[in-house]
């Protein structure tokens, strides 16, 4: 009840303690460390809420937790004026480090049970919405009124790093998005509804003209657990793949139908009647596939495909020259085969480059192709190597 000599500030003051509040002269003491409210009134913060220095509040910024949940800040963020942020009836609510969260409005809400983590250097502008489990890793970002539910954005750097292919994973656009793993350097974009729905694709789709930094792409053994990788490399490409070989079928592109051939592919290496190799970038991604099949009386055939927005980039010749030399060093071989459309004319330069020589055409499934062969040199046949091989 309010008193006749009781004064606004004071009124004040006495409703936000009896709701577990800051006060405003509370708010401005924080500047004592670091942290800088720039209009005590309009901000809203829980006394539970743990802030670390020298973050910003502006006007307008919410951040609520009750006493059985757990709310923490940590130092340097920005947080603009139309943010909320609230972990109630046992919800948990982890806030990074230099992130930008809230220009345009922005909402973090972790109810009964679950649990939201906001890595370092985070961006979350223009309405976004996270809810639910949800795990946004370092550099990740959702940009939009884009309302994500138990999402995970993979990490990387933050969206200022000038190769888009190292950055943490983005949503962007308008609508919702439940469930959906975004990977480090992806972006999930549309302007329909139920974002869940689409896949996500290649930053780069978006930056053709940006510098790729690091060190050159690698070359591996297909293992167990390239599966998920090499699946989205695979539907990431489909439309640019069929352009030039056989579409692999729907079938292929769904979970089971895509486990069963992975673990097919393993059983034919392991029977050592064929090589499989994935090329990485120098962030871990696949952008490419590199195979010896049918091997038989020391000789295989070569197949490779790169990734449609990694072409031209020299990915494809530096690893078929990698795979010669392993198919020497490593597996015993003395001899490769390829086969090339007679339209293919990156690829048969390609072949050329890279020591074939071509044999005349034939047919293959109906088509005329060009036939190339490569002696290889003898080499002394080491065990398979198993580490990674800078190409």
């Amino acid at each position: 009840m309010t008193t006749p000599d009781e004064s606004v500030h004071a009124r004040l003051d006495r409703l936000r303690r009896e709701r577990g509040l800051l006060t405003p002269a509370e708010l401005l003491d924080l500047a004592e460390y670091g942290v800088a409210v720039l209009d005590p009134f309009s901000v809203i913060v829980s006394r539970r809420v743990e802030i670390g220095p020298d973050n910003v509040l502006h006007p307008g910024v919410v951040i609520e937790c009750d006493e059985r949940s757990h709310c923490s800040i940590g130092p340097g963020n920005i947080l603009y004026g139309g943010t909320r942020i609230a972990a109630t009836d046992g919800g948990r609510v982890t806030v990074g480090a230099r992130s930008l969260i809230g220009d345009g409005g922005t909402r973090i809400l972790a109810g009964a049970h679950e649990s939201i983590t906001i890595g370092d250097e985070v961006r979350l502008t223009d309405g976004a919405e996270v809810l639910g489990d949800s795990l946004l890793g370092h550099g990740s970002q959702i940009l939009g009124p884009v309302s994500a539910r138990s999402v995970e954005l993979a990490p990387g750097l933050p969206y200022t790093h000038p190769d888009p292919d190292g950055r943490g994973g983005v949503l962007k656009g308008v609508g919702r998005a439940s469930g959906v793993l975004v990977g480090a350097g992806d972006v999930l974009f549309d302007s329909d509804y139920d974002l869940s729905e689409i896949e996500p694709r290649r930053q780069r789709l978006n930056h053709p003209e940006a510098p790729r930094l690091g060190p050159g792409p690698t070359l591996e053994r297909l293992t167990a657990e390239h599966a998920g990788g090499v699946l989205a490399f695979e539907r990431e490409n489909r439309d640019f793949f069929r352009c030039s070989v056989p579409d692999r079928g729907d079938e292929y592109f769904t979970p089971d139908g895509f486990a069963d051939r992975h673990r097919a592919l393993l059983t034919e290496q392991a029977e050592g009647r064929c090589h499989f190799h994935v090329v990485l970038n120098s962030y871990g991604r696949i952008v490419g596939r590199v195979n010896l099949v049918d091997v038989a009386d020391g000789s295989a055939e070569l197949g490779y495909r790169v990734a449609e927005v990694d072409t031209g980039q020299g990915v494809a010749r530096a690893a078929v020259e990698e795979v010669c030399r392993l198919a020497a060093a490593s597996y015993g071989l003395s001899a490769l085969t390829a086969v090339s459309s007679l339209d293919n004319e990156a690829s048969r330069a390609l072949l050329t480059r890279t020591g074939f020589t071509e044999e005349g055409e034939r047919r293959v499934g109906g088509e005329k192709v060009m036939a190339y062969r490569r002696v290889l040199r003898a080499a002394v046949r080491r065990p398979d190597r198993r580490a990674p091989v800078p190409i």
